[in-house]
């Protein structure tokens, strides 16, 4: 389908190209009511507010890709048709992807980024054209029905994003808007996608560091489950009694877990990943490639063993259940032990994370709470709609 902004001399086709670990999952265009307007808090002309630096950081942070569908690049000017300049607009997301940028809302929210730091930094006369295009050719092909600036998104009231008048915006008009943002609150509800790095952010939200929130909660940082409550408070003066180390007990079994299953995803499928505890992007990418290695050996499913869920992958996948076992069975299990759920119960195996191969009943419990955490039937049965939420 061919849809008019396709048509805008700036607008540059990326959706190939930006880095990436894996695929969020494709609603299709139709599931997008909510055009979400953000700025990247990067000053505009750094070196670092583009489409592949978004991309780069945001796969950092354990994401499969770069947040936004759309990214509009101030230090990037392209010659229009009329002889007026314009900043160049990244496509960089499938329109009906579910991509992290407005957590619980992403189903239906479409990301567009301007590049910049509106805090200080003012809109100018080429990325507002573009600002104005982009949305009339949106507004043009049906996709979304209304706009909301990120901090008018359930949950995010306290945001100074995007602090620019997104309404003059997008008539082609700058005005600085008064910062409407809500102070931070005192206990914040973990969404989708949601990182302590995207929370707090790069410079700490109301003066709130990654650091501190880290040591005010006792949490994994590196796996923050969706409806779990941390603590939004500065290290300095906070209780004794509530604040706990991230080096808990509970964190160092859990990343000696990790190390385990990195070490038998290099064993059992060739693999030369870092055995570190940590559950980013390169672990991710290897239990997609030992996933496609079991379905080319089990079922000749002739897929190229990239590490990307594709649709080729997506297409060959069985249906498991209670009272499996094997390979594929220990990978699903991987993906739910990473993903932060309980998979072991009250019992004890081998390396205490319940990762062995067999779809028992603790199996089929943490699945069920994750299926329920994604508005899946609650059935632990892992059919294409688990498994597109398990690979996202």
């Amino acid at each position: 389908m061919a849809y008019k902004f396709q048509g805008l001399t700036q607008l540059v086709d990326k959706r190939e190209g930006l880095k990436e670990a894996g695929e969020y999952v494709d609603y299709g265009a139709s599931s997008k009511t909510t055009r979400v307007w953000h700025h990247s808090l990067t000053k505009k002309t750094a070196g670092g507010s583009d489409a592949a630096s978004f991309a780069a950081y945001h796969v950092s942070l354990g994401w499969p890709g770069v947040a936004y569908h759309f990214i509009i690049e101030p230090k990037n000017i392209v010659k229009g048709k009329d002889g007026k300049d314009r900043a160049r607009i990244v496509w960089a997301q499938e329109i009906g992807k579910k991509s992290y940028h407005v957590g619980n809302s992403n189903k239906f929210s479409l990301g567009i980024c301007i590049a910049g730091d509106y805090r200080s930094d003012k809109l100018d006369e080429p990325t507002l054209r573009s600002i104005k295009e982009l949305h009339g050719a949106l507004v043009s092909d049906g996709i979304g029905k209304t706009d909301k600036a990120h901090n008018e998104m359930p949950g995010y009231s306290w945001k100074a994003c995007c602090v620019f008048d997104y309404k003059k915006a997008i008539q082609g008009s700058y005005v600085p808007s008064s910062d409407k943002s809500d102070s931070v609150p005192d206990t914040y509800t973990i969404q989708e996608g949601d990182t302590l790095y995207s929370i707090a952010g790069r410079d700490g939200a109301g003066g709130v560091t990654v650091e501190d929130l880290i040591a005010v909660n006792d949490v994994d940082p590196l796996n923050l489950r969706p409806g779990t409550k941390i603590k939004f408070a500065k290290a300095k003066g906070a209780s004794a009694s509530t604040s706990k180390p991230a080096t808990s007990t509970a964190s160092n079994t859990r990343k000696s877990n990790i190390k385990k299953i990195q070490d038998t995803l290099n064993n059992r499928y060739g693999l030369k990943i870092a055995e570190d505890g940590i559950p980013g992007p390169e672990t991710n990418k290897a239990i997609y490639k030992g996933l496609q290695k079991e379905l080319n050996t089990q079922y000749k499913a002739g897929l190229a063993v990239d590490g990307i869920p594709g649709k080729k992958t997506k297409a060959a996948l069985p249906t498991v259940r209670q009272g499996a076992k094997g390979n594929i069975t220990w990978l699903i299990q991987a993906i739910l032990y990473i993903k932060g759920y309980d998979i072991n119960g009250k019992d004890t195996d081998k390396d205490g994370s319940g990762v062995d191969g067999g779809f028992g009943s603790n199996t089929a419990a943490g699945a069920k709470d994750f299926q329920g955490d994604k508005g899946l039937k609650r059935d632990a049965v892992i059919g294409i709609n688990t498994w597109a939420e398990l690979l996202a």
